[in-house]
């Protein structure tokens, strides 16, 4: 036990004062009227015993009184006292969207700890203050009254950010060191999920702090989210239907369910399909969606789950184009192939231009630059391609007959170590096809099966450095790259290594020429397909060739504010995840540019895992801090020993007690003595 006022002791030796008046009053001498002497040997007995205590029940009611008014004066306490500067307390809520399970059609998970936080406040004392931790602020470090922190709570709502545990400690560890204090007690609220707690790796605990869990529940009900969803390739086709691949998970229930999901594009069901769990697994498939309208699209995915519903959706925003902008320079004449390809009726603005540098202002208007047969590099060209690459921008080489292949590999090596040698007229064969590559992807699948790939009847032997990041998309018998992709500072530079006609070949004749270029021209330039998850360092990439660099603003449900952001290459990153606080549909806008970026931010699949951490697990992450464990809804008996028993209301009862206990005795009419009794009697 312990002191607040301890000087207050001091005035323990008042006890004194009502043991002198209570031996001086009652040594009262009453005069007695007697006729015969045979009661003086009585009477000498009686004076005797008056030198004694005569009413032991009075002197100690007075005593208990005195004693229990100097120890209330002095507040005893047991643990720490409530307003000691040393103490500190912490309370940390778990506002994370796992928190939203309403139990079944009741109240969800998070009001029930925001009322063991109203409980555990209002505990205490008015002088006590708290730090106040939540997924939005968990790093607050200043102290704040009750008052403060009921207003708090009442404002408190779920948010897509996660804490770990580490954070947690962290934050305990700088409040701490930001209040100058040596202990302190922190108050968890959480379902205590171990995919978000134990994420990271924990610091270094201090042993003065004593960790109070309270754990919330959830009930032991299946759950359905969504793991990942999807397009098979990175653009939207509007010609032709889209592969969407969905996965859905079932977790924390091996009960058998089935379920529905939806494919909903700007409101409208697009397509469905059955799903069916018989313990924890993930279902995944791949559901058609026809995209053919332009502009930038909302595309929703839903299934159909109770009670844990925050992960019932998964968004995605794609853009479509009416139609892919191309510029077609030539050197010479044109492949009517290439031409007959370009046309609108297969969804091209194509606009055709001599091999020159003097239009080179105009190349970021359009998807891709086709450089068409190439018979020699100028430096101005050659300058103009590599600075393209560097804003970002998509190049196609197609070479012709080539006069010079010295000179033309020295401006070549300008853009990137990448060399041609002498044509190679031997007859030779597609061999290999790289079906994961972009250009390619759900291509192959289309095709009819055994078709006899391209034959090639001359072409250039192209040799690159490791620096020029080759990625062969199709490959000739002899190892050689027949198209590749090399990625350039910011940009894409195809290379193809025979003339498109048919001297060279028969590509152009194949059912991969047409499909190809389409997905050359719809993945060159920005990004147009984004699905990222809150809390996520993942940046949005957004190109802006413009000088001036405004910073992005982004746009939600009720919400509006501006990310972290960084200038990066010939864009913008953007880090949006790590910015909002609720899942949905953000716009990024700039003033310089005309178009804004649509963005889909959708739940981490952390929290859909409701796993919890068991008391034996956090004691071993936590040591060699004190951890104790309490039942949600239940006072908290270490809130009341760390914070101080309020002792002196009840020493200010027992000195009441006592008052009326001396009453009592003072009031009561005494009984007579053998003497007085017998003095009666004559």
């Amino acid at each position: 036990m312990n002191f607040l006022f301890p000087l207050f002791l001091l005035a323990g030796a008042a006890i004194a004062i009502p043991i002198i008046i209570h031996l001086f009053n009652f040594r009262k001498y009453k005069t007695i009227e007697f006729s015969d002497t045979r009661l003086l040997e009585q009477i000498k007995i009686t004076s005797q015993k008056s030198r004694k205590v005569q009413n032991w029940w009075l002197l100690l009611s007075r005593i208990l009184f005195v004693l229990a008014l100097v120890l209330a004066f002095a507040q005893p306490y047991f643990g720490t006292k409530k307003g000691v500067a040393r103490q500190l307390q912490l309370i940390y809520i778990d506002n994370s969207q796992s928190m939203a399970d309403n139990l079944g059609g009741q109240r969800q998970l998070l009001q029930n700890a925001i009322d063991d936080a109203r409980a555990i406040i209002n505990s205490q004392d008015e002088q006590q203050q708290y730090i106040l931790l939540t997924n939005n602020n968990i790093y607050a470090s200043r102290p704040i009254g009750k008052s403060q922190v009921a207003e708090a709570l009442n404002k408190l709502k779920i948010s897509a950010r996660m804490v770990s545990l580490k954070q947690v400690n962290q934050a305990v560890n700088n409040a701490l060191s930001d209040n100058n204090a040596k202990e302190a007690t922190v108050f968890i609220l959480s379902d205590l999920q171990k995919s978000t707690l134990f994420q990271e790796a924990l610091d270094t605990t201090s042993a003065n702090v004593h960790y109070i869990i309270r754990p919330q529940q959830h009930k032991q009900s299946a759950n359905l989210y969504f793991d990942t969803a999807y397009f098979v390739n990175p653009v939207i086709d509007t010609r032709q239907e889209n592969p969407l691949v969905v996965k859905i998970s079932k977790s924390n229930s091996t009960a058998a369910i089935q379920s529905q999901v939806q494919v909903w594009v700007n409101d409208q069901a697009r397509a469905a399909k059955n799903i069916e769990f018989t313990n924890d697994s993930t279902w995944t498939d791949t559901i058609p969606l026809m995209v053919n309208t332009p502009g930038w699209h909302k595309i929703l995915l839903t299934v159909k789950d109770a009670p844990i519903q925050f992960d019932d959706s998964f968004r995605i925003t794609a853009k479509t184009n009416a139609n892919l902008a191309v510029l077609n320079l030539n050197d010479g004449s044109s492949s009517p192939y290439l031409q007959a390809a370009l046309s609108p009726m297969n969804g091209f603005i194509t606009r055709n231009a001599p091999l020159n540098a003097g239009n080179a202002n105009e190349w970021p208007n359009n998807n891709l630059v086709v450089l068409q047969n190439i018979q020699q590099l100028s430096p101005e060209l050659a300058d103009a391609v590599k600075k393209g690459l560097q804003n970002g921008q998509s190049f196609f080489l197609v070479p012709g007959n080539i006069t010079n292949i010295d000179a033309f590999n020295q401006q070549l090596n300008k853009i990137a170590p990448i060399n041609f040698s002498a044509p190679d007229t031997a007859s030779t064969q597609i061999g290999a096809v790289q079906t994961e590559h972009a250009l390619l992807k759900d291509v192959i699948a289309s095709m009819p099966q055994n078709v006899q790939l391209p034959t090639v009847l001359r072409h250039y032997p192209i040799h690159a450095g490791i620096s020029a990041n080759q990625q062969s998309v199709l490959t000739l018998k002899n190892g050689k790259p027949f198209l590749a992709q090399y990625s350039v500072d910011n940009g894409s530079l195809y290379i193809i290594a025979s003339s498109l006609d048919e001297r060279s070949g028969n590509f152009v004749l194949s059912n991969l020429f047409m499909p190809i270029l389409y997905k050359m021209c719809a993945v060159s330039g920005a990004q147009s397909i984004y699905a990222i998850n809150a809390n996520s360092n993942q940046p949005v990439f957004i190109p802006n060739s413009s000088s001036n660099r405004t910073v992005f603003k982004a746009k939600g449900p009720g919400l509006e504010i501006i990310p972290a952001q960084n200038a990066y290459g010939n864009g913008t990153n953007i880090f949006l995840g790590k910015a909002i606080d609720q899942s949905g549909f953000y716009l990024l806008k700039n003033e310089s540019l005309a178009d804004s970026t649509l963005v889909a931010v959708n739940a981490n699949v952390l929290e859909s895992k409701l796993e919890a951490a068991t008391e034996a697990e956090l004691e071993q992450q936590l040591k060699p801090a004190r951890l104790s464990w309490e039942k949600s809804g239940v006072l908290s008996s270490n809130a009341a020993s760390d914070s101080g028993m309020e002792l002196w209301k009840w020493l200010i009862v027992i000195a009441i007690i006592a008052l009326l206990i001396e009453t009592y005795f003072l009031l009561r009419k005494p009984k007579a003595t053998a003497a007085q009794q017998e003095s009666a009697k004559l």
